[in-house]
């Protein structure tokens, strides 16, 4: 049996990995960690988890080495960036496998990382080697890695339609657009924020991160690894009065007479090949409500002929696919396990 340990399991993701990881018969969390909660039990800070079979799990403050947690195969980071960069090179020196879902491996260059993310990349040997999770994408290569990158909320919502569209992106315009929208939960990580808060949000609607968005670097690196050009992004972040799910408008100009019928179909195409991926024949019937509590992507794309745009919307839960079930669906790869075990 795989033996699991997740450091950061006090916030947002952290608990949604317990909660997928609770019935599973497969794999054991031996440990969870979290300094704020550390000697109180899952089923103290986790209501909805206290009759589940790990509610008497202790949370254990973060490990300064590996060997003060109990046994464990593979270890989830749902941590600062900061904290990732501490622990992940100890764990992977220790022979652990590692999915981070922090942002600290996302990006191929330890230079693009510090301009976005505003620290110091202290890990640039095992940054060469950290493999991009995203199944649709690196499915082959997620199953052979010790060190997974979970890809960010908004770069899944986005990067998803662009795979899809893979084959016709060169009778594109090289620049793209996306309009994102989160709940607050994808904006604010793994803890509640002064800013998030209900008063703040409520009956509120605005743009954040406007000039610099760490996942920008993101979309437009995995954009151009796929591309035959190389496109420019343009990416605005809003936040929602809600707590989870992610709507992304992506605009793309035709540079060729491309026909809705032939857009679709290669999007139809990929979706069919893939196990959380759902195309819909209409921009209209994307919702969050549809997405949310699941490990899918839905999208769709319509062509506004007089403008020359075709505009594709996507729609996921930023919890979810977004980022505990995605690291689930890529610890099912890692350890050899059915991709979908666990998740819907």
């Amino acid at each position: 049996m795989i033996k699991i340990s997740i450091i950061g399991a006090g916030g947002f993701t952290g608990l949604e990995l317990l909660r997928l990881l609770a019935h599973r018969n497969d794999v054991q969390v031996t440990s969870i960690t979290s300094n704020e909660f550390a000697g109180k039990n899952l089923g103290e800070i986790a209501g909805d988890l206290a009759a589940s079979p790990l509610a008497s799990l202790n949370f254990l403050p973060h490990p300064k080495e590996p060997s003060y947690l109990p046994e464990f195969d593979l270890a989830f980071t749902a941590t600062p960036d900061e904290a990732s960069l501490y622990h992940i090179p100890k764990f992977l020196k220790a022979g652990k496998k590692v999915i981070d879902i922090a942002g600290a491996y996302r990006l191929k260059t330890a230079t693009e990382f510090e301009n976005f993310y505003g620290i110091e990349h202290t890990d640039s040997e095992n940054l060469k080697h950290a493999v991009f999770g995203l199944p649709e994408l690196n499915r082959k290569a997620i199953k052979e890695a010790s060190l997974v990158a979970n890809p960010g909320c908004y770069p899944t919502s986005v990067l998803i339609p662009f795979l899809a569209l893979q084959p016709l992106l060169n009778q594109f315009s090289p620049v793209v657009i996306i309009d994102a929208k989160s709940g607050t939960s994808g904006a604010g990580g793994r803890k509640e924020k002064d800013s998030l808060g209900f008063s703040t949000v409520y009956e509120n609607f605005r743009s954040y991160k406007t000039e610099k968005h760490q996942h920008m670097p993101e979309i437009r690196q995995v954009l151009n690894s796929i591309a035959e050009q190389k496109f420019k992004v343009r990416f605005t972040p809003h936040l929602l009065p809600m707590f989870r799910g992610i709507l992304s408008t992506i605009y793309l100009t035709e540079v060729s007479n491309l026909s809705l019928e032939s857009v679709q179909k290669v999007c139809r195409d990929f979706a069919s090949r893939e196990p959380f991926v759902r195309f819909l024949d209409s921009c209209n019937q994307i919702e969050l409500k549809n997405v949310q509590h699941t490990n899918r992507v839905d999208f769709a794309v319509l062509h506004d002929v007089e403008t020359g745009h075709f505009v594709i919307q996507s729609a996921i839960d930023n919890l979810l696919k977004g980022a505990a079930g995605q690291a689930i669906q890529n610890m099912n790869l890692m350890i050899g396990a059915e991709e979908t075990r666990g998740l819907t």
